[in-house]
């Protein structure tokens, strides 16, 4: 079965944090990371960037956004696709990943969900 997990942060504790700190903090993940794509059930890795558009179909017509709809101090950072066997060993190969692991993951608001994928279908 295809897993996507997505990671978010609370970005108010993340732009709290020097360039410097982030530096470091992210150098901390490199090592989990690791271990997790040598788990060769990662598919997949992302990393999103803060800006978005939302497209939503109101009235008839495609109404286009810069901001989500609810307002939250979370935001989406990360997705990755991951292959397993059911949701248990998902939250197994995800608990490998920086978010549960490194100790400033907690402060920072970092979280993942999982979520089993229903359709997936690769480019041609």
């Amino acid at each position: 079965m295809m897993f996507l997990v997505t990671g978010y942060f609370n970005a108010d504790k993340m732009n709290e944090k020097t360039d410097l700190e982030i530096d470091q903090i992210m150098a901390t993940c490199e090592p989990h990371l690791q271990e997790l794509y040598a788990s060769e059930q990662v598919l997949m890795d992302m990393g999103l960037e803060p800006s978005m558009k939302q497209l939503k179909r109101e009235s008839h017509q495609i109404s286009i956004t810069d901001e989500p709809v609810t307002e939250s101090k979370e935001v989406m950072g990360s997705a990755f696709l991951i292959e397993a066997l059911d949701m248990e060993d998902a939250v197994r190969i995800a608990s490998i990943h920086p978010t549960t692991q490194v100790p400033e993951a907690e402060s920072l608001g970092w979280r993942l969900e999982i979520r089993p994928v229903h359709y997936y279908r690769e480019r041609e």
